[in-house]
């Protein structure tokens, strides 16, 4: 019996990790592509940086679509269970990157070719809003009374680099193989196609999997809500605003780092694209291994702590980041990248999923994680390229960048400090 559950719960947490690659790999070529390409092939009537002002606004998209997908998953995943809509969320997700990957462009079609790219980039946003959600809430909820969920928690989190890691081993290996016209003519494609392979396990790991067990245990107690959202929303709406501003730091310094760094090395002509590329699969590698272990930590010396020294950790990194990248030097890059992303940034993320987790009930923790997480997205990450290259070309300078980025880890850092989990709500009525 014990071998039986242990097993099922590997399974779970297989799929639980194949699933949150998926979802950061389709984001992740979805972003560089943003900056390499779509500029060039499907915005080709715009200036340099309106095509990438344009071509980030396609990006932004996806992110505004996360909400509206997170309140759906949320509402029949609180009500039904969390199994089935994984399976719906990664399909979508697969078929909208895949879908990219044979897109006709601006030369073929005209204006509907970026009208395409915005809808797969919405379908993408939607599987997304579920996605997340779902994923860490099939790890955290294998272990009863909220047991090891840092280290629990972190494995989705692992995701993040290591979708990054293959979006960006896909991008350098078709820039090695393919010259520059060929990677615009088919190279590009290729990753993006390269995204059903992942989808097929992930299928197929979710395909074996049964409900998590706090769900199974929650249900047996109380009915589901009939309005998931309605019940997050009216039971405590300040804890729910500050959960929406615990990511806002992480959540813009991930895609400053990632997506918009490729922007500002190639417009100032620091180093080629494929360098910063590099740089950041150096960070995603190390990133593999840092992510558990922050994880595990903060089951010892507590979530919010993790994140608080985790965001600190960060602010020193933002102020670093580009005056390294001024250098021109590759392995500089590569320190700023391990800096940010694989130490600073992991501490706040491998956590993260466990606390604010525990923020909300279970009948209505799917719904509250999803929301707040995409919610945030909306003002964090998913503008995040735009208003830095926007800041970027008004000022003529990165301070305004790193500004930009010091001000949401204030934010942040008083969000984590005030938000309440389950547990100290309960010790506060009891007082």
């Amino acid at each position: 019996m014990r071998q039986t559950q242990d097993r099922l719960r590997l399974r779970a947490l297989g799929a639980s990790l194949a699933g949150s690659t998926l979802e950061w790999y389709d984001y992740m070529i979805f972003g560089q592509a943003a900056a390499l390409v779509f500029p060039k092939l499907f915005f080709p009537d715009s200036s340099p940086v309106a095509g990438a002002l344009n071509s980030f606004a396609a990006f932004a998209a996806g992110f505004v679509a996360r909400p509206v997908g997170a309140v759906i998953a949320g509402h029949f995943g609180d009500r039904v269970g969390r199994r089935g809509v994984l399976l719906a969320t990664i399909v979508t997700m697969g078929v909208a990157t895949c879908a990219i990957g044979l897109l006709p462009t601006h030369a073929q079609i005209g204006v509907w070719a970026p009208v395409l790219l915005t809808v797969c980039r919405i379908l993408q946003g939607l599987a997304l809003g579920g996605e997340w959600g779902g994923s860490v809430l099939l790890a955290v909820e294998q272990l009863p009374g909220g047991r090891r969920k840092g280290l629990l928690g972190s494995i989705p989190q692992a995701g993040d680099p290591l979708g990054l890691l293959l979006a960006g081993a896909s991008f350098a290996l078709m820039t090695t193989v393919a010259d520059d016209a060929e990677f615009l003519a088919w190279g590009w494609r290729v990753p993006f196609l390269l995204g059903a392979s992942i989808l097929l396990v992930g299928l197929w790991l979710r395909l074996r999997i049964t409900e998590t067990p706090e769900f199974l245990e929650s249900v047996k107690k109380a009915e589901p809500e009939k309005a998931p959202l309605v019940a997050v929303l009216r039971t405590n709406p300040g804890n729910f605003i500050l959960s929406v501003g615990c990511r806002l730091a992480v959540d813009i310094a991930f895609y400053i780092f990632t997506v918009f760094s490729i922007t500002y090395v190639t417009t100032r002509g620091l180093m080629p694209g494929g360098a910063m590329l590099t740089a950041t699969m150096v960070a995603a590698a190390l990133a593999l291994i840092t992510t558990p272990a922050f994880g595990a930590l903060a089951d010892r010396v507590g979530g919010k702590r993790m994140l608080l020294c985790g965001l600190a950790g960060l602010g020193a990194a933002e102020l670093l980041f580009f005056p390294l990248l001024d250098t021109g030097s590759t392995a500089l890059a590569s320190v700023a990248m391990v800096l940010g992303f694989s130490i600073a940034g992991m501490a706040i993320w491998a956590p993260y999923a466990g606390l604010i987790s525990s923020v909300f009930p279970p009948a209505t923790r799917y719904t509250g994680t999803s929301f707040s997480f995409q919610f945030s997205g909306i003002v964090g990450g998913g503008v995040a390229p735009f208003i830095s290259t926007a800041l970027f070309d008004a000022t003529g300078s990165s301070a305004s960048v790193t500004l930009y980025g010091m001000i949401a880890v204030v934010i942040s850092i008083v969000c984590v400090a005030a938000v309440r989990t389950q547990e100290e709500l309960v010790t506060a009525a009891a007082r």
